[in-house]
């Protein structure tokens, strides 16, 4: 018999401007049953998961705060942690934190690769820039001019010379690589979708900011008057979490001051070889994510003469009442310390895990959830009668 590949799974990053909601709740839990199925078929598996620091909503939210944006992510991180532990997950889960200084030393080397191989440029811009999403919207995604994700948010409109990812020099490349891998994207809705976007062509994008404009992010190698737009940042967790900046700097004899900055006792080399080359490295994310997980990601990885992730798992969105996004000015929120603290951990589980759709948009009401939660125990009563009595039976009783 073959040997078992290494596997590997990540969920996204959540920021920590904001508590976790039941969205991330489905994410966490979802992933963290895949990898305990995988541990129970004896792979070895690494399970990554972390914080999103960078940006201007961090930013922001410190400064509203009265702290540094370092002291604020550092609370925050803490109270992710504490959240997180609701969710019971396997005890040896990775959290990584894109402000670590082996992170931060990974995203500039994956800079300076993507620009040695000639897909990063410079040129002036302007653009209507959403910092709830943080990211660049275009006309035709506007309603009443104003993103309909935050509604009532006014948009930030940049004009400056930035730094931009040459996208556009992907579209084959990425229709090919789809064509060979056809299970890349699950499921298979969620997969044409994106094809269809990559056939009708790519756009550069942006990669930075103006440090003194945007002053929260990971300075650009060679250009500290700029820094890194945080998708360009916040997607590269998924390689540094492995070590991969060490195994990448072995071999491209880099010299300078950031190999004097490299926290050695933390070298992971050995990881990104295993888990990410030699295994099968599985991203899951919300539909929100698709582009980004499945495209962007995808010919980032390109640009730096790296493997491409093996498998992205596509979820649907939590919704209130009536399939509505869930949303704290419209009252439908229901927070998920709220169902662990009455009904425990076991049943927020098993609901999100049975209840939920695979891959569709899924109501979440308090109602429904009681009602499963009812139904469930009025089974296992049942079953627990019916057991009794059997055995009793077969006793001579």
């Amino acid at each position: 018999m073959a040997d078992k590949k290494p596997f590997y799974i990540t969920t996204t990053l959540p920021y920590v401007n904001a508590d976790l909601h039941m969205g991330h709740a489905l994410e966490f839990i979802r992933a963290d049953v895949i990898a305990r199925y995988h541990t129970q078929k004896r792979e070895s598996v690494f399970f990554n998961s972390g914080t999103d620091e960078h940006g201007m909503k961090i930013y922001e939210k410190a400064t509203e705060n009265k702290m540094s944006p370092q002291e604020f992510v550092d609370e925050s991180f803490k109270s992710f942690q504490k959240s997180v532990r609701m969710f019971d997950l396997l005890p040896n889960i990775h959290f990584i934190r894109t402000t670590n200084p082996d992170h931060m030393a990974a995203a500039q080397e994956f800079w300076r690769r993507c620009e040695a191989n000639g897909y990063i440029y410079k040129k002036n811009y302007n653009a209507k820039y959403c910092v709830g999403c943080e990211e660049v919207k275009t006309d035709s995604e506007l309603v009443n001019g104003e993103c309909p994700v935050h509604p009532g948010r006014p948009l930030e409109n940049i004009a400056e010379e930035n730094y931009f990812f040459k996208y556009s020099a992907f579209s084959e490349k990425l229709t090919a690589f789809y064509a060979e891998h056809p299970n890349f994207v699950v499921p298979d809705f969620r997969f044409n979708e994106i094809k269809a976007f990559v056939a009708r062509g790519l756009e550069d994008f942006s990669i930075s900011r103006l440090a003194t404009k945007m002053p929260w992010g990971i300075p650009v190698p060679g250009d500290e008057t700029h820094v890194m737009y945080v998708w360009f940042d916040a997607l590269t967790n998924y390689i540094s979490t492995l070590g991969w900046f060490y195994a990448a700097s072995a071999d491209t004899k880099l010299t300078g001051d950031e190999h004097a900055k490299i926290p050695i006792n933390i070298i992971r080399e050995d990881l990104f070889e295993k888990y990410w080359v030699n295994g099968t490295p599985t991203q899951y994310c919300g539909k929100d994510n698709l582009r980004f997980q499945s495209a962007m990601w995808q010919a980032m990885l390109m640009a730096a003469n790296l493997p491409n992730s093996y498998q992205i798992v596509i979820n649907g969105f939590i919704t209130g009442d009536g399939g509505i996004k869930m949303s704290k000015t419209l009252g439908n929120v229901v927070d998920p310390k709220d169902i662990v603290t009455e009904y425990g951990t076991d049943a927020l589980r098993l609901f999100l895990a049975k209840e939920v759709s695979n891959f569709e948009d899924s109501p979440f009401t308090t109602q429904r959830f009681k009602d499963c939660y009812n139904a469930s125990l009025a089974n296992g009563l049942g079953n627990l009668l019916s057991r009794t009595l059997t055995m009793a039976v077969g006793m001579g009783g």
